[in-house]
């Protein structure tokens, strides 16, 4: 059976994305076949430098994936804004916001021409849907990220009051 034109440009996209997905560290605990099987519910974004990727305050439920580039997180108080960190290729953001739909709570802007694959929450309960288990990996893995980022947080903080 031969492929359609229209199927195979369809197929050879989402092999492309697969492609990109896969050298990232993100995606090191996926096979391959789920890697391309992932690559059918993400959303490709490419931001030039200085492109505001997200916004602080702005209810967005989705995950964001780096896998070119990197983004600065800044954060306003007062009257004053103040980078907060930088991410890098195969780091994640918006895990909060994916999980909880609450508003973000800083602003991400692109420190250099970034690809950033996302996750939107509807597509991540199609993916559980499709595929349980896949779904499932997925959910463990961005609770993994969010321990991660949890226990940073904590020793900075401890830091902070030993001063």
């Amino acid at each position: 059976m031969t492929k359609t034109p229209e199927k195979k440009i369809h197929y050879e996209k989402y092999a492309k994305y697969a492609q990109i997905l896969e050298k990232t560290k993100w995606a090191n605990e996926f096979s391959w076949d789920n890697i391309r099987q992932i690559c059918h519910y993400i959303h490709p974004i490419i931001a030039k430098k200085g492109a505001v990727i997200f916004k602080e305050g702005v209810k967005e439920e989705s995950l964001g994936i780096i896998v070119k580039g990197s983004i600065n997180i800044l954060k306003q108080s007062d009257n004053e804004i103040s980078k907060v960190a930088t991410l890098k290729s195969s780091q994640t953001f918006g895990e909060m916001a994916l999980l909880d739909g609450e508003p973000r709570s800083a602003t991400g802007i692109a420190a250099e021409d970034s690809i950033i694959f996302f996750i939107s929450k509807k597509n991540l309960l199609d993916i559980a849907e499709d595929h349980p288990k896949l779904g499932f990996q997925i959910l463990w893995k961005i609770s993994k990220l969010m321990s991660q980022h949890l226990r940073s947080t904590t020793g900075k903080l401890v830091d902070y009051m030993g001063k």
